[in-house]
């Protein structure tokens, strides 16, 4: 009986971890506000995502729509990105209207289920074509780095800290930038840090949450 009992525990243990929800939003319907801040925090506009549809392939795997509205300097721009999630790990993808998003290894565009600090992510090239003008940008770094419990506006998040560092050429001039981004189960992106030389640039921070 207690063999029976032991077996029971370890197979609900095992269901409990592999059911665990991704490291992105997969509710339909919810609505995620970010506020974005230049370096010296004032307020430089708001993005929105709302995730308009949601289509349940399999235990863990889901095919996202996802609607993002950016606000910036008054000016509203509106894309549609895919989102394609398999056994809990989402692969993001961009190419509509001004804005094109690809990678070279297509795993970096993805954020895996199972995270822990010191996991080592995929390096590789990334290209952003913003109508015609084409940056081209090298990782070569993307690690979890901390395990942080963070309170915004939306509320207080567990998170996994990923620091990428890319490096490229915008306008011929050589440029590195690395982000820090913290991400909780079933939402994504709660902050989100961008640096040059070790000095902040921007930042974005969930400010409200609908689901």
């Amino acid at each position: 009986m207690k063999k029976v009992l032991l077996c029971f525990l370890l197979m609900a243990g095992f269901v409990q971890v592999h059911a665990q929800a991704p490291y992105c939003c997969v509710t339909q319907g919810a609505e995620l506000t970010y506020t974005d801040y230049d370096a010296k925090g004032k307020e430089t506009g708001t993005t929105v995502e709302v995730f308009k549809d949601v289509k349940i392939v399999g235990d863990l795997d889901y095919d996202v729509t996802v609607e993002t509205t950016v606000n910036a300097g008054g000016q509203k721009t509106t894309v549609e990105t895919a989102m394609e999630v398999r056994n809990g790990s989402a692969m993001i993808s961009m190419g509509q209207g001004s804005i094109d998003l690809t990678a070279t290894d297509p795993e970096l565009m993805r954020i895996p289920n199972q995270l822990a600090v010191g996991y080592q992510l995929p390096l590789g090239e990334m290209i952003v074509d913003l109508g015609g003008f084409r940056v081209k940008s090298t990782v070569t770094e993307n690690e979890v780095v901390d395990r942080e419990e963070i309170t915004t506006p939306a509320g207080t998040f567990k998170c996994y800290v990923i620091k990428q560092t890319s490096e490229g050429r915008v306008m011929g001039i050589k440029s590195a930038t690395t982000l820090k981004m913290w991400y909780a189960r079933g939402i994504g992106m709660v902050k989100r840090e961008s640096y040059s030389k070790g000095e902040l640039l921007s930042s974005s921070v969930l400010t409200s949450m609908k689901k």
